[in-house]
């Protein structure tokens, strides 16, 4: 079932496939391993793969099938560079570093008296849309900015240059 198109795009072009736009059932095929090389042709044909150029001197050549792209003519702004994690607005943190490494961010409860910290376990992810959330979501946890990047992924606005 390999789709001609969706893996095919110009060189002065790099693709996004937006699945968190999507329906859920569609998130899970795209992070479970095997089936995601379906995921990719059904996303086509919903709209939600986008083409950015990668400089604004790009010019997209006139014989390439656009059906199922979203075609961008501009770079990414401020906003869709920091929520993919190329661009970074450090503020101050809302509270102590040690206590949020303590109480919120690293640790759980796995008996009475037993935890665990997150920091230590490792991380995996079978597919590569997986390994694209670890990555943007490790940078916003590491900048705390999660809960913003949370709220933009939602389509909510914001100031996020704060």
């Amino acid at each position: 079932m390999l789709q001609k198109g969706w893996h095919e795009f110009p060189a002065n072009f790099h693709p996004e496939f937006n699945f968190h736009r999507g329906p859920f059932w569609l998130r899970a095929l795209a992070r479970t391993p095997f089936f995601e090389r379906f995921a990719y042709p059904i996303a086509m044909k919903k709209g939600l793969c986008e083409l950015w150029p990668s400089s604004s001197e790009s010019i997209l050549d006139p014989n390439f099938d656009t059906t199922g792209w979203v075609i961008h003519t501009r770079e990414k702004n401020d906003l869709e560079r920091w929520i993919e994690g190329s661009l970074a607005y450090f503020g101050h943190g809302e509270r102590n570093r040690t206590q949020q490494f303590l109480f919120r961010d690293r640790m759980f409860r796995v008996k009475k008296n037993l935890i665990l910290f997150r920091g230590v376990l490792p991380r995996f992810s079978f597919t590569s849309y997986g390994g694209t959330l670890r990555r943007q979501r490790g940078i916003h946890r590491a900048n705390g900015t999660y809960k913003k990047y949370k709220k933009a992924l939602r389509g909510e606005h914001f100031d996020f240059s704060e």
